[in-house]
């Protein structure tokens, strides 16, 4: 049964949970590290909360800030996880999340409030998930054989809702297609190969909010 779509599902806050410095020490910053949803986690849509590796092209889904968009392409990647690859996983609760969140360490959430707007001047920003691990509530998981990591991809940068959490979804452009696996990023290009082209959707291609750096987001989170 499809999850309902809670009425403050569109505001983000930080929990208290999260402002400590516990169990950072030793994640890495690399650009290269893993994005997307681990298969099973719920994006909001017209339809209530749908698992991501049921989503398709053309499907619409609902946005954080509440309108609907279509989904241009959506892919997956098979990884072997290692200490670099292992999804970062948020216990029920944390962010408000209904169920238990899990995403590649890369892949951004976005966060808002008044530390947003005092140390960066935006209303909202965007960290890593490996950025709130603490060792608690939000932790990295150990390594256990292969996982399933989907990517949405939208027209442009969006930020969709992952279990009731503000999260981010696979940029179009160059910056998108540089964080996709081999393969992953063959089949974009074969579904999309407009993506190639010089110059291609440099506004798409913009990030939907401000982009944090790990130090930055650590900043942010233990302010």
């Amino acid at each position: 049964m499809s999850a309902p779509i809670l009425p403050d599902a569109f505001e983000s806050y930080l929990p208290a949970s999260l402002l400590r410095t516990t169990g950072r020490d030793g994640l890495g910053s690399g650009a290269s590290e893993t994005i997307g949803f681990v298969a099973g986690v719920r994006v909001a849509t017209l339809m209530g909360y749908v698992a991501v590796e049921r989503l398709s092209a053309g499907d619409t889904v609902l946005t954080a800030d509440g309108r609907h968009a279509q989904l241009t392409w959506v892919g997956t990647s098979s990884v072997d996880v290692t200490a670099q690859s292992a999804p970062v996983r948020f216990e029920i609760g944390t962010m408000e999340n209904m169920r238990p969140l899990r995403l590649g360490p890369g892949h951004r959430v976005r966060v808002s409030g008044w530390r947003a707007e005092l140390l960066f001047e935006a209303d909202a920003v965007l960290a890593t998930a490996k950025s709130f691990v603490n060792g608690t509530d939000v932790t990295l998981e150990a390594p256990d054989g292969p996982v399933t990591f989907v990517h949405l991809m939208f027209d442009r940068h969006e930020i969709v809702l992952a279990e009731n959490v503000p999260c981010e979804t696979l940029r179009p452009g160059p910056d998108g297609l540089d964080l996709l696996d081999a393969m992953s990023r063959r089949a974009l290009l074969d579904a999309c190969p407009t993506l190639a082209e010089a110059g291609w959707g440099t506004g798409a291609a913009r990030a939907a909010l401000p982009v944090l750096s790990d130090a930055e987001a650590r900043v942010l989170l233990t302010a």
